[in-house]
């Protein structure tokens, strides 16, 4: 009998037209405002360039997290079993899987007030999304 695996148990979907991820939400604690979801990255395949504008808690489940800047170079390779405590920033940035994709568990805070937990972007940094905690409400009510 095939062992199972987490990619296989857990239901995927894809977010809007974005490529190369899908995600699957574990939680939202409204009151809290705290969201746990669960990413799967393809392998050497980077998703939008977009940047945290809130509090991030990574752990890498499986495979490699590969972080890249925002002119494509390779800044950070997180391995399984990294945990990363990752600080609001300006700095925009592309992420991705390793040889074998990756997943990753994000505990997302909305220090924000309301506002926007990340700011998605075209490759010129131009601000063509956002996301808020009331938008990951309504994806998980849904």
């Amino acid at each position: 009998m095939r062992p199972q695996y987490i990619e296989d148990v857990v239901e995927w979907n894809q977010f809007g037209d974005l490529e190369h991820f899908r995600y699957s939400i574990l939680h939202i604690d409204e009151e809290q405002q705290r969201a746990e979801i669960l990413f799967k990255f393809e392998p050497h395949k980077p998703i939008i360039l977009h940047r945290h504008n809130s509090l991030n808690k990574l752990l890498v489940l499986k495979g490699e997290h590969h972080i890249y800047d925002a002119d494509g170079t390779l800044s950070e390779v997180r391995a399984t079993g990294s945990y990363t405590v990752a600080q609001p920033s300006d700095a925009p940035h592309a992420e991705c899987g390793g040889d074998g994709g990756a997943i990753i568990l994000f505990s997302i805070f909305d220090n924000t007030s309301g506002g926007t937990l990340y700011d998605l972007m075209d490759p010129e940094q131009n601000i063509v999304g956002t996301l808020s905690m009331s938008d990951l409400v309504a994806i998980y009510t849904a």
